[in-house]
């Protein structure tokens, strides 16, 4: 019997399978896009109060932010994150998208160990097939 790594458990779970069996946190790279130049000068305002305010929700049970960059010149945001299930990353995006319209572009990432062990699987598999 061969343990399995919570990499390999969390390649073969799914959306809230994840989050009840195994507490992975993924790693994300977001990049935003403030649709027009009235959206972003109302978001930063916003943006100023929620950095005031200790930024609540940028560190909660199932989400931790990484880091935020932006480029005010072209309405861009950058966001690094971990998460473990769709609901705290909605939880933290959501209210940008329904008050300003950001566009989220949320893609999962993978971090150097992660992407080690991924291309040894992958090498592995690769072999196995002849």
């Amino acid at each position: 019997f061969k343990q399995k790594t919570a990499y390999e458990i969390r390649l073969s779970l799914v959306g809230s399978e994840m989050c009840i069996r195994d507490r992975f946190m993924a790693y994300y790279h977001v990049h935003g896009l403030i649709p027009d130049g009235i959206s972003q000068s109302e978001g930063y305002k916003m943006f100023e109060q929620y950095i005031a305010s200790g930024a609540p929700m940028d560190n909660f049970d199932g989400f931790e932010l990484v880091s935020r960059f932006h480029a005010p010149e072209t309405g861009e945001v950058f966001v690094t994150f971990k998460a473990d299930n769709h609901l705290a990353i909605s939880q933290h995006f959501g209210v940008w998208r329904a008050k300003f319209g950001l566009d989220w572009n949320i893609t999962a990432v993978l971090n150097d160990d992660e992407v080690i062990q991924r291309n040894k699987q992958v090498a592995d598999a690769v072999a196995a097939m002849g």
